[in-house]
């Protein structure tokens, strides 16, 4: 099939892509990669009468380190995430989770930003941002906003961002130098979607160690296992106490039903992936 005809710009500037957006607000979609939007234009899910392609736009690639942040560009590509220095050493779980995305073709065009605004809730990138606690900075042509990735993802396909904003900067945590992460991730055959995954990370501080958590493809959007962290820092991070308190978290999930697998599949393959990641990364 083939997409419904529209008009493409291709602005260099930021400024006027943000222009052009609010001009079509509700006419224009924002093209990045294109690994997910074309693919629904070519099925007609998406028909929108104008592109705006971000490709040349300045500014919107590279990874930097800023003071306790770690910031990436929101068109930086996530083959460079996959093999970046500063990513490994102060993201290991964004580090541990690109292996999963997707394939080396559709890496190489696809971008943080891209899959992030997409919200597949499948998707490993969302998952990790959310276990994370990343920040994601947006802007329109009259303000900007700075959104917890804990409160962007509202829906499947569906975040909180406004018709005429885009997201142009995620900003992560550093992880200290003796963080343990680890990604754990099912998935019908290797680069497919997860049927259910796993982002965690453990931060071993010897007065306030961390433990951050996601489930991904088990919902409508990543779910935060904050009740199991709050439960495992009570007992220490103890091991004695990791199947009860995985069993309470999988009770509380609402897993949605496709093709791939019902409910009482992903609440299984939720609890293995994180007795898997937890056992990998907890002393």
């Amino acid at each position: 099939m083939k997409p419904a005809p529209f008009e493409i710009e291709r602005p260099t500037l930021l400024v006027d892509a943000l222009r052009l957006l609010a001009a079509h607000a509700g006419e224009a979609r924002l093209i990045a990669g294109g690994q997910s939007l074309v693919p629904l234009m070519n099925l007609r899910m998406a028909t929108p009468a104008l592109l705006i392609d971000l490709n040349r736009v300045e500014g919107l690639q590279g990874i930097r380190v800023d003071g306790p942040w770690l910031r990436i560009g929101a068109m930086t590509r996530q083959q460079r995430l996959m093999h970046d220095s500063l990513v490994a050493a102060h993201a290991p779980l964004v580090a541990r989770a690109m292996p999963h995305v997707g394939h080396v073709q559709t890496r190489n065009r696809g971008t943080i930003g891209g899959s992030l605004a997409h919200a597949d809730p499948s998707a490993e990138l969302p998952v990790s941002m959310v276990a994370l606690g990343a920040i994601m900075r947006v802007q329109s042509a009259s303000r900007e906003r700075h959104i917890p990735a804990r409160e962007f993802f509202k829906d499947i396909l569906s975040t909180a961002l406004e018709p005429d904003e885009v997201l142009v900067e995620v900003s992560i945590p550093r992880a200290p130098i003796d963080t343990r992460a680890s990604f754990v991730e099912f998935a019908r055959r290797h680069g497919d979607f997860a049927i259910a995954s796993c982002a965690a990370q453990f931060v071993p501080d010897a007065r306030t160690p961390r433990l951050e958590l996601a489930l991904g493809g088990v919902g409508n959007v990543p779910h935060l296992c904050s009740r199991l962290a709050a439960t495992l820092a009570e007992a220490g991070f103890s091991r004695a106490r990791l199947a009860p308190a995985i069993d309470a978290e999988v009770a509380l999930l609402m897993p949605m039903e496709d093709l791939q697998a019902d409910a009482a599949l992903r609440r299984q393959l939720a609890r293995v992936a994180l007795d898997a990641c937890l056992t990998e990364i907890l002393p």
